[in-house]
C-alpha cells in the first residue's frame, strides 16, 4: 500500500502536538491541592480553566486547521467549563496515555479525564479515582487488511495489534487462549503506536473499540474497501462503557461532573437544544424548567453556578448535538448513535430525576 497511510498518521499525530504535547503533564498542583485541603472546584475557580485529559483520536479529540481543540470529548469538557465557570472555552486539553491517566487524575494534574477509558471493577477498586456516568457506549471491534483476492483474512492465521493494558487485549487473550481463533497478539504502549504498526502492515489486523477503529481508519489515504472492519462475536467481545474520571478526594467536583453529563442526556431526550433552551426555560415541562433554572439553592450546595445547566446547553449543546457534529451525520464519520441514544429511543442514556 506504500507509505501514505503511515505518513498521514504521523502527520495527524504531529499536528496534534501543540494541543497534546509529549504525553506528560508538566504542571503540578500546589501543596494544598495535593493534600486535599483545597477542593477541586475552588482550585478551578482560582485557576480560571478546567483541565481535561483526553486520548487522541479523530472525532473524539484533535486540533482543527486553526489549532483549536475539537471533538466529542473536548465538547464534554467545554460543557463542564460552562457549568462551573460560565465559559465553555475556559479549558486546557492535555493528552494522557493509559499508564499515565489514573495517576494524573489521582494527583490532581488534570481535573477530569475524558480519555476514552472503560469503567471496570478492577480500575474502580484499584485507583484513587471516581468514575462518572458512562458517556459513550461501545463494543470491541477488529479490522484487517483484505487478502489479495479480496476475501477476509479474519478466518485464518494472523497477527493482531492491540494497545497494551486494555480490556481489548484481555478479551483477545481469552479468545485466543480458548482456541477459538488461531491469532497471535502484538501489544504496543499506546493507541498511536498500535495504529501506526497496523498501517505499516507490521500486523495484519488491529483490535480496539469499534468507534475508535472507524474514525481512525476513516482518515487513511487508501481505498476504504482495502480494510474490513468487523465486530468481535457478542458472546466474546468486551463491553466498553467509556466514563469520565475524577479524583476521589472531592465529592462536590464528582457531583458537578456527574450532573453536567446527566443534564446533557436529559435535554437531548427532551428535545431541548442550544437554540430553544431559552424558550424551554419558560414553557418546558416542570422538570425542564427546574433543570434550566439551575435549582439555585441546590446548586449552591454543590458549588455550581445558578444557571449551570442552561449555560452548558446554550454554549455547547445537548448530548445529541455534541454527538452529531463530532461523530454522527454532521461529521465525516457518520457513526450511528446506536446505544448512545436516550433510553426512550432504545439507547442506554438515562438521567436521574432533577428535583
Amino acid at each position: 500500500m506504500g507509505s501514505k497511510p503511515v505518513a498521514a498518521t504521523v502527520g495527524l499525530l504531529l499536528a496534534l502536538q501543540p494541543l497534546l504535547s509529549a504525553g506528560t503533564v508538566a504542571a503540578q498542583p500546589d501543596a494544598a491541592a495535593r493534600n486535599g485541603d483545597r477542593p477541586v472546584l475552588a482550585e478551578i475557580e482560582r485557576r480560571g480553566v478546567v483541565r481535561c485529559g483526553v486520548s487522541f483520536n479523530p472525532g473524539f479529540a484533535a486540533n482543527d486547521d486553526g489549532g483549536r481543540p475539537v471533538g466529542f470529548m473536548v465538547d464534554l469538557c467545554r460543557a463542564l467549563a460552562a457549568t462551573v465557570l460560565g465559559k465553555a472555552d475556559a479549558i486546557e486539553i492535555r493528552r494522557l496515555s493509559k499508564p499515565q491517566e489514573f495517576a494524573a487524575v489521582a494527583a490532581g494534574e488534570v481535573d477530569v479525564s475524558f480519555a476514552q477509558t472503560s469503567w471496570t471493577l478492577t480500575r474502580d477498586a484499584t485507583y484513587a479515582v471516581d468514575f462518572g456516568p458512562p458517556i459513550f457506549y461501545d463494543v470491541q471491534g477488529i479490522a484487517a487488511w483484505r487478502l489479495p483476492d479480496g476475501h477476509s483474512a479474519l478466518d485464518g492465521d494472523l497477527t493482531v495489534c492491540v494497545p497494551a493494558g486494555t480490556t481489548t487485549q484481555a478479551e483477545l487473550e481469552t479468545l485466543i487462549g480458548g482456541g477459538k481463533r488461531p491469532w497471535k497478539l502484538r501489544s504496543f504502549p499506546g493507541w498511536p503506536d498500535t495504529l501506526e504498526a497496523f498501517l505499516s502492515r507490521d500486523c495484519a489486523a488491529i483490535s480496539a473499540d469499534r468507534a475508535l477503529l472507524t474514525t481512525a481508519l476513516h482518515m487513511m489515504e487508501t481505498p476504504q474497501d482495502a480494510v474490513e472492519i468487523a465486530d468481535i462475536p457478542s458472546s466474546l467481545a468486551s463491553r466498553e462503557p467509556l466514563a469520565p474520571l475524577t479524583p476521589n478526594s472531592d465529592r462536590n467536583w464528582m457531583a458537578a461532573v456527574r450532573w453536567t453529563m446527566f443534564a446533557l442526556f436529559l435535554t437531548d431526550d427532551a428535545g431541548v437544544s442550544g437554540a430553544n433552551a431559552n424558550f424551554q426555560r419558560i414553557t418546558g415541562t416542570s422538570e425542564m424548567r427546574r433543570l434550566l433554572s439551575g435549582m439555585p439553592e441546590v446548586a449552591a450546595k454543590a458549588g455550581l453556578r445558578p444557571d449551570w445547566a442552561y449555560q452548558a446547553v446554550v454554549q455547547v449543546g445537548n448530548y445529541g448535538e455534541i454527538f452529531e457534529r463530532n461523530l454522527g451525520n454532521r461529521s465525516p464519520f457518520k457513526l450511528d448513535r446506536g446505544l448512545n441514544r436516550p433510553w426512550t429511543q432504545g439507547g442506554l442514556l438515562y438521567a436521574p430525576v432533577f428535583q
